[in-house]
């Protein structure tokens, strides 16, 4: 009687044990998966950054050129062009 006692109470032990250590493993699983989601916000947003500066960039650049363009074009007429803008 002693016995199965004894290994009833190891037996439970165990479980709780086991019930513990899942408890744990899941709380650092979600841990692991709140740092992996800001980890891709953050990436997320970096790249949205850069391709907006890109961006930005280009317009720039088609600007530049568009008014170099107009430039030679309207050299004679240069009153015309500075009013349409």
């Amino acid at each position: 009687m002693t016995s199965s006692t004894a290994s009833n109470f190891v037996s439970s032990s165990h479980e709780s044990l086991h019930a513990q250590q899942i408890s744990a493993l899941q709380a650092e699983l979600e841990q692991v998966r709140k740092s992996q989601a800001d980890w891709q916000a953050q990436l997320q947003a970096q790249v949205q950054m850069q391709m907006q500066e890109q961006h930005n960039q280009l317009l720039d650049e088609m600007r530049k050129m568009r008014e170099q363009l107009s430039g030679k074009e309207v050299a004679p007429a240069e009153e015309e062009s500075t009013d349409s803008e």
